[in-house]
């Protein structure tokens, strides 16, 4: 199967003009199924009014007298008036926030426009020492799932739960409860929506996240030699998580990848992932070039966090294969398989 599946779809819209027949320019539109709208259409008896003759009639009452009754109302024409644009949305409230334009979650610049919810908790900017985009841990000691609540408010509804050990990657900026019970307890938004428990120890409870390095991927799946003994193909990088959007570049096996924000699931099953411009190719590690003390290649491309790209991690539930494994995983697996190779030598 290739690394992922193109599909497209379009629709028609046309536009026509024919003279009517007492002379006057006619003109229409046609949705491609069939329905057309008139723009000089006039029959008050079927209800049906073309965009030019109520243009028409609305000129005849923009020259008609004031009536008496509104001689005392100062009116506006707003046609002639200029509106400065809104501004982006910078302030907190109930809602969604800004949304990415694939709609998943804030967008990349607006981390501070996230909703706190309906329950209108009183809150105040905590100190923490991440900051959006960083990705924190679930403390495997904890013993329980970490709650994802709507909002700020821990009487929010619950939207979703994180087992100790997983990973959560942060939103905005960290909120502080003030009042009741729970009074010192961080709150902090994450990605793709929701709020979590950050730290509950002013309030006499756990620490619930620690701090986590960028999750690494490696591509493990490598496409069957074709007739000239050549691998042409690899994992594709896209511009958004549409299998169908442009391509940015091609992944091999044992190239390794950043993570940029949580993995989403589409309707058929495959799961999709953003990553950042960082991309460790395997010949630069076999080379050794800029090797840390962590054992991996360090060399980057001016990456910030910010998604460069989108690529499909597991395709199993359509038939397909799986693209990529966590490094840690895929560097264990890799080893057993030498093991093994090396004992059946033997």
């Amino acid at each position: 199967m290739p690394a992922d599946v193109d599909d497209a779809g379009g629709s028609e819209l046309s536009f026509h003009s024919d003279t009517h027949s007492e002379g006057h320019c006619k003109e229409s539109f046609t949705n491609g199924q069939g329905s057309t709208f008139d723009v000089v259409a006039w029959a008050p008896g079927s209800q049906e009014y073309g965009i030019y003759n109520l243009l028409i009639c609305r000129d005849t009452v923009l020259q008609a007298e004031k009536p008496e009754e509104l001689s005392n109302l100062k009116v506006v024409e707003t046609r002639f008036c200029k509106f400065p644009e809104e501004p982006p949305n910078r302030r907190r409230g109930v809602g969604g926030g800004a949304r990415a334009p694939n709609g998943h979650g804030p967008g990349e610049d607006d981390e501070d426009c996230i909703s706190e919810g309906d329950h209108g908790e009183v809150t105040c900017p905590a100190s923490w020492s991440g900051r959006p985009r960083s990705w924190w841990r679930v403390h495997n000691q904890l013993g329980e799932d970490l709650l994802v609540r709507e909002g700020v408010s821990l009487r929010s509804a619950q939207i979703r739960r994180v087992a100790p050990g997983e990973l959560v990657q942060q939103a905005g900026l960290a909120r502080s409860l003030t009042q009741g019970g729970a009074k010192g307890c961080i709150r902090l938004p994450v990605r793709p929506s929701g709020w979590v428990t950050a730290d509950a120890t002013k309030a006499g409870g756990p620490k619930y996240l620690v701090r986590a390095s960028v999750p690494r991927w490696r591509v493990v799946w490598s496409p069957p030699e074709s007739r000239n003994g050549k691998q042409d193909a690899g994992v594709i990088v896209r511009e958004e998580e549409d299998l169908t959007s442009g391509e940015v570049t091609v992944l091999h096996r044992g190239d390794v990848v950043e993570q940029a924000g949580p993995c989403i699931t589409l309707p058929d099953g495959i799961v999709r992932m953003p990553v950042t411009a960082t991309i460790i190719r395997r010949a630069d590690q076999e080379n050794g070039e800029g090797e840390g003390a962590n054992g991996h290649t360090e060399k980057r491309s001016s990456a910030s966090g910010k998604t460069a790209g989108w690529v499909t991690v597991d395709a199993s539930m359509v038939g397909g294969p799986v693209f990529f494994k966590p490094v840690s995983e895929a560097d264990r697996s890799e080893k057993l398989q030498q093991q093994h190779q090396q004992q059946q030598q033997q």
